[in-house]
């Protein structure tokens, strides 16, 4: 199984946040729906290649093969070294889950909430080219998802709905390697010297910046905006809900670059608190 495959699966989380906090800043999404809606970050979906590394690795002890996974997902590592608290909670509960046989679901289920709070956490920290850098890589995913069909690009966003992609036949390799690349790095830069502060200043200014997207939203698509809370009932409207999360993305990125990051930083931030 290809490891990139399972990593790249996770990155459709972000769309899923900005939209949560959209929806909650409004009222539109109750504080139990938006935590559901909330997608995982990085490496979380290496472990359903579990069972490739149980029939690789059967003379290992479940340790061993978290371990060995650790070593090739260098955002594990990053955990490791910043993280150790969480890292080796989150390793004991794994090995407890494979040494009992757990599927990889319920491996997933199980520290899923950890690795979202993890993310939500740090990306307000990065800086504004980072956390805009985030946004245009997404949003140049999601393009082409389209590009090959309005269901794959569902699926990219809401796998829960009708299960997910395969993001490396369908994304391009520069795509992909950007994905990579760019949240390995937004996370690294939030444990460094020059992490970012949000002031109040910038929280004011997100507000203000918020309400012209959400107007659009509403003033284009009317009640369908509420596809983006109710995934299971946009059977037939793929295309609507795709539409619309590139223009929340685009609606970011039309800001100024600080202006994009601190709004970004904010629905972000909203997620982490619902």
């Amino acid at each position: 199984m290809n490891w990139t495959h399972v990593l790249m699966a996770a990155y459709a989380g972000a769309a899923i946040t900005i939209v949560t906090g959209l929806m909650r800043k409004k009222g539109w999404l109750s504080k139990g729906s938006a935590a559901v809606l909330v997608a995982v970050f990085i490496a979380l979906w290496n472990f359903i290649d579990i069972r490739y590394l149980q029939a690789q690795k059967n003379a290992q002890t479940a340790e061993a093969r978290f371990d060995a996974m650790v070593q090739q997902v260098p955002t594990w590592q990053l955990m490791a070294e910043h993280e150790p608290k969480l890292f080796s909670e989150l390793r004991n509960q794994v090995v407890v889950l494979m040494k009992a046989g757990a599927s990889e679901q319920k491996i997933i289920d199980t520290i899923q909430p950890r690795f979202s709070a993890l993310q939500m956490q740090r990306m307000p920290l990065a800086s504004d080219q980072l956390v805009v850098a985030e946004t245009r890589v997404l949003a140049d995913q999601t393009v082409e998802m389209q590009k090959i069909s309005d269901n794959a690009c569902f699926r990219f966003h809401y796998p829960e709905v009708k299960g997910g992609v395969n993001p490396v036949a369908l994304n391009s390799r520069e795509t992909l390697k950007r994905r990579l690349d760019t949240d390995y790095a937004m996370l690294q830069s939030t444990y460094g010297p020059d992490k970012h502060t949000i002031t109040p200043q910038e929280e004011k200014q997100a507000q203000a910046d918020l309400e012209p997207i959400v107007r659009q939203l509403y003033s284009k698509y009317g009640q369908d905006v509420q596809l983006l809370s109710h995934p299971d009932q946009a059977s037939g409207k793929e295309k609507v809900v795709c539409d619309m999360m590139l223009e929340i993305l685009h609606g970011v990125q039309a800001l100024p670059q600080e202006r994009a990051a601190g709004l970004y930083r904010s629905l972000m931030l909203e997620a982490s608190r619902s």
